[in-house]
């Protein structure tokens, strides 16, 4: 009874309360936009990820056999939340996925090559995470690829790590983050396997699961933003007399976008915590997820700018910067097409396990 109510429930903890009044203090002072702004068009701001640093943000959702601070994966999804509200470039979310991955091959007695584990728990080596991995291309566009000094991806039904002496050249886009082309038969590349098998796959299907929920956290706290900025401009600019808050067209529009933030956020964390706690049960939520934050983001970031008129398509305007965030974030991954694929299977495979249920059971009550 109490994990069926559970499982609908998304009240935080009073220490998760105090994590996020933390962490929206800490990014609010140490990431305005105009740090934002100076960060592009790399995406990366050494100084604010020095603070990351210091104030222990790498280790809090690592376990404690590995040096970690014993939190888990809805601790990472809040995280995730502020540092979508603040549009804070750094490589987070990427790195402390990668490193519970690494961490979970490291209390299986895995060893990690040349890789040095305490240099990634300290963040002065950051890793990131491959998460298409089909490698179709022999290249794949690695989130904060572009400081990232080793990725884990997986190949061959293998997990592989890859590191770099020096950093990925970035790949260009318009959101300015470090995305960036890694490939493992760069001669600059190193690729060590480090398990390969059903267990391997096993755990890149969880650690991917991770990844996709901690990018929609992050997908939501631009949710977040967008609509603050939004509300705070329709009820203060006037046209005709009144505030254009109070015409139709821009209230409803307002209405929607908290919506979707409300219902990608409650979708992130139920995602989070079954993952968390009961990974076999209902494991494409991580998909539904990503799914829900992606259209949501997309769709709402485009009308906080349409309330903006004419101002929110230029670069000046702070909305027209969570807007490019939102369109580079969400889709390298991907895209939302790859998610509702997996979404389409889950379904697929549980219509099938229904069906023989009810086969079995007519089979013997015959």
């Amino acid at each position: 009874m109490t994990t069926t109510l559970r499982r609908n429930d998304y009240a935080l903890s009073d220490e998760q309360d105090q994590l996020v009044a933390m962490l929206r203090s800490l990014f609010s002072e140490q990431s305005p936009i105009s740090v934002v702004r100076d960060a592009e068009p790399l995406g990366f701001d050494e100084k604010l990820w020095a603070t990351v640093r210091e104030n222990g943000l790498l280790t809090i959702s690592l376990p404690d056999s590995v040096g970690g601070d014993g939190g888990g994966l809805i601790e990472l999804v809040l995280m995730g939340f502020e540092i979508g509200r603040a549009a804070a470039p750094v490589p987070l979310l990427d790195h402390v996925v990668a490193m519970r991955a690494l961490g979970r091959l490291v209390d299986s007695g895995v060893e990690l090559g040349s890789f040095n584990w305490e240099s990634g728990l300290a963040g002065e080596t950051i890793v990131s995470i491959a998460p298409i991995s089909t490698w179709e291309l022999g290249a794949e566009l690695v989130p904060s690829g572009a400081v990232a000094r080793a990725v884990i991806g997986f190949k061959d039904d293998a997990i592989v790590l890859m590191t770099r002496d020096s950093r990925a050249p970035q790949a260009p886009n318009d959101g300015g983050s470090p995305l960036a082309w890694w490939d493992p038969s760069d001669p600059a590349v190193q690729v060590t396997t480090l398990l390969a098998g059903e267990q391997a796959a096993q755990l890149w299907d969880l650690t991917h699961r991770e990844w996709r929920i901690a990018t929609a956290s992050s997908l939501v706290g631009i949710l977040a933003s967008s609509g603050e900025i939004a509300r705070a401009y329709a009820v203060e600019r006037q046209a005709f007399g009144v505030r254009i808050a109070q015409f139709q067209a821009i209230s409803h529009d307002l209405v929607d976008m908290h919506m979707d933030e409300l219902t990608s956020r409650n979708m992130t964390l139920k995602a989070a915590w079954l993952t968390e706690n009961e990974p076999e049960f209902r494991p494409e939520l991580a998909s539904m997820a990503m799914a829900q934050a992606t259209r949501a983001v997309l769709r709402s970031t485009a009308k906080a700018v349409h309330v903006h008129g004419g101002m929110g398509i230029t670069l000046e305007a702070d909305v027209s910067l969570f807007y490019r965030k939102a369109s580079s974030w969400s889709l390298v991954g991907g895209g939302v097409r790859r998610d509702l694929q997996d979404i389409g299977r889950a379904i697929d495979r549980r219509a099938g396990e229904r069906a023989r249920w009810h086969e079995n059971n007519a089979i013997v009550k015959g």
